[in-house]
């Protein structure tokens, strides 16, 4: 009687072992994507697509990311929005990242976002729909005169500084970076000059 015990005690000890051996297997081996709030590439990308994401297990998914931020570009990137004070971009927060295929930022802007193309799915079960993201507002020195506006990203990755102040109804529109993180020289941090 007492084995029996024992070893039904023994096989209730192991559920929870069980359970939480099979939640770890998901979450290493299920497919996913990464999207960079930096320069806005899936770390997994198709061939020649840096904007299309590319699905792998979550382990690959995970060491993608490690990789990718060691990338020139991604430092760049990061670089640059550290310095002039830019938040990161997640066109993702309220989609599961997960199953998104690609998030383009479009001309389309609102009083504090920006519009974003955001796809998800592959083949017949193909779908979109636009979502406006909010846009950074930063201060910095335009020849040496201090400058604010917001932050506007564009398809090819480069960025443009919107001040809003010059006209509400036309914006002047001043470029802040290309799309290889390569600051305009004539404008700088704050604190920089």
């Amino acid at each position: 009687m007492m084995n029996t015990t024992i070893a039904y005690l023994l096989g209730l000890a192991t559920l929870p072992a069980g359970a939480a051996a099979v939640w770890l297997l998901y979450r290493l081996f299920r497919r996913e994507a990464w999207l960079c709030p930096y320069c806005l590439a899936w770390t997994a990308h198709t061939k020649g697509k840096p904007d299309t994401a590319l699905y792998l297990p979550a382990i690959l998914t995970w060491a993608s990311v490690l990789v990718h931020g060691r990338t020139a570009r991604h430092r760049a990137w990061r670089r640059a929005h550290e310095e002039y004070g830019i938040g990161r971009v997640d066109p993702t927060w309220n989609l599961w990242p997960n199953h998104l295929t690609r998030a383009v930022p479009t001309d389309e802007l609102d009083d504090e976002g920006q519009t974003y193309l955001l796809e998800w799915g592959f083949g017949s079960e193909r779908d979109s729909r636009k979502e406006p993201v909010g846009m950074s507002y930063i201060e910095c020195l335009f020849d040496g005169k201090p400058m604010e506006g917001y932050v506007v990203r564009h398809e090819d990755g480069s960025m443009e500084l919107l001040v809003v102040r010059h006209s509400k109804e036309d914006p002047r529109r001043i470029p802040l970076f290309d799309g290889n993180a390569e600051p305009n020289p004539h404008i700088r941090p704050i604190g920089k000059e």
